[in-house]
């Protein structure tokens, strides 16, 4: 028994209707999808362009496929003039830097530059100097065919000052270091031309007492005519001792000028200090020893380190520190 007609066009409406459905829900979920990769587009739009550095994608050819907006934070130029002149970067590069900056891009497009960067400098729309630092990384699909170049920006202006002024600061304090070294280095020579010139004056007077020691010890032996010119020349030499004895406020005076404000500083800390005490601390100070000093202040060496104990009291010392040491500091 055949089918009426009428049910034939009934079973290809269903047919149609089912089609019409599948087609309604394949609309829908393309919609749906087409609304996620819109959102998500968007999205990634949205973080490429707020960006801080500037990121570009340079195509094969060497055009910009894409340029971040914040270019015209750092250059003064959108990112369309970038799209759509692409010598302008190449034009902004501060003359000296343009070799650099191009043999580095030649490199990349070879292959031959991975993960390095470079530091680069460019003239602004208003012609402001900036300091840049550029980081390029080759794009591949999943085949493995190149897409080209997606490169960042950096602005390194004020870390390149900084580092100018740590540098200018580190060649300062080298300078100031090695005046410092220099000038002491010119104070140990005259202390060391003090010392000798005081030893000098020691021994020539050792002599001389000497000498008169034992003129004094054998003039009794000695004729009487010839005793009365023993004892003027002993007058003699007691006067030239007296003129030529060593002079404390000439050597005070040198000191001084070698020392500047050492007797001062050291008065202001130790008010109990006498003028003997100071002398002290000057011979101490200059590295001479116990012998050399009590030949200065015509003393024995015993009473000599009698009066360092007794000065390292005044200065509130204990044994183990050093005195010549705790003087140079002063």
């Amino acid at each position: 028994m055949t089918n009426h007609p009428d049910e034939k066009w009934i079973e290809r409406i269903n047919e149609l209707e089912k089609e019409l459905a599948g087609l309604q829900e394949q609309n829908y979920m393309l919609q749906s999808k087409n609304e996620e990769l819109a959102y998500t587009s968007e999205r990634f739009r949205m973080i490429a362009d707020f960006v801080f550095d500037w990121d570009f994608w340079m195509a094969p050819k060497g055009r910009f496929e894409w340029v971040s907006p914040s270019c015209y934070d750092l250059t003064g130029y959108s990112s369309e003039e970038f799209i759509h002149d692409p010598d302008l970067i190449y034009q902004i590069v501060y003359p000296e830097d343009e070799r650099k900056f191009r043999a580095y891009f030649t490199d990349i497009q070879n292959f031959m530059q991975i993960g390095q960067t470079l530091e680069f400098r460019i003239l602004t729309r208003t012609k402001q100097l900036r300091w840049c630092e550029l980081n390029c990384k080759s794009v591949f699909d999943r085949k493995g065919s190149y897409l080209g170049q997606r490169g960042s920006i950096r602005d390194i202006t004020r870390l390149m000052m900084a580092l100018g002024q740590i540098r200018e600061m580190s060649d300062r304090q080298v300078w100031e270091e090695k005046a410092k070294v220099q000038y002491r280095d010119e104070l140990a020579g005259k202390d060391r031309e003090m010392v000798s010139s005081l030893l000098k004056k020691k021994k020539k007077n050792e002599l001389v007492y000497y000498l008169r020691r034992n003129l004094s010890a054998f003039r009794n032996t000695l004729p009487t005519p010839i005793q009365k010119k023993v004892a003027e020349m002993l007058v003699r030499i007691d006067e030239q001792l007296r003129r030529q004895t060593f002079s404390w406020d000439d050597f005070k005076l040198h000191f001084e000028k070698v020392n500047p404000g050492f007797f001062s500083r050291l008065q202001q800390r130790y008010t109990q200090l006498t003028p003997k005490d100071l002398k002290l601390c000057a011979y101490i100070r200059m590295g001479l020893s116990t012998k050399d000093i009590s030949g200065l202040i015509n003393i024995t060496p015993e009473s000599a380190e009698i009066a360092r104990i007794r000065l390292r009291k005044k200065l509130l010392l204990d044994r183990t520190a050093n005195l010549t040491s705790f003087l140079r500091a002063i």
